[in-house]
């Protein structure tokens, strides 16, 4: 199994690696708005553009894996999400850019894009899943704090975001138990939600 390999669908939500078809629905969204807020600063500039060249360019060479989710049910464009900061040697990763309309936040496809993400995560033999979560960004810090991930410290003055200001960054992290732990609990969240 392979990090990028086509197939990545859970509870009626799909992931497909991002592509430049891609940039005009992510460009539409309410994505760009919190870029914004959230991103890191990036060398070429911090406009949309100079950010989806670098995340396809990154893709390129293996350092991430951008996904563009759909919702299978109206092929309704449903957020973004990717594997960063991949150790194959060390089987680690980062999850990070989840970002989804404010619609279907409250929905399955939040807790099936993640199941999805540490489900094909875990296939691939990865022992150590991480975030690295702006402080500032409460809802994404409590979103991994219910999967049971640890909060390993704080990062200060970590990056400097596209706003302008530097972050301190919380780093957490689900690792071996932990990964099947988190993944049990997104499958009775999604269960639940497929239900209400």
């Amino acid at each position: 199994m392979k990090l990028d390999a086509p197939g990545l669908e859970v509870a009626g939500v799909r992931l497909d690696l991002l592509t430049e078809a891609h940039r005009t629905a992510l460009a539409e969204s309410g994505a760009v708005e919190a870029m914004w807020q959230w991103m890191p600063v990036i060398p070429t500039g911090t406009n949309f553009k100079a950010y989806f060249d670098h995340t396809l360019a990154d893709a390129l060479t293996g350092r991430s894996v951008p996904f563009a989710v759909t919702r299978m049910s109206d092929g309704a464009f449903a957020g973004v999400a990717a594997y960063l900061d991949i150790s194959r040697t060390h089987r680690r990763l980062r999850i990070g850019y989840q970002w989804h309309p404010k619609e279907m936040r409250s929905g399955v496809v939040p807790a099936a894009t993640a199941l999805a993400l540490i489900g094909r995560a875990k296939a691939c033999r990865i022992r150590r899943i991480e975030y690295l979560i702006d402080e500032e960004n409460i809802p994404a810090i409590k979103s991994v704090e219910r999967l049971g991930a640890t909060r390993e410290g704080l990062l200060r003055s970590h990056m400097r975001v596209a706003k302008g200001t530097w972050a301190n960054m919380a780093v957490y992290s689900l690792v071996d138990t932990e990964i099947r732990t988190a993944m049990t609990l997104l499958q009775d969240r999604v269960r639940a939600l497929q239900v209400a």
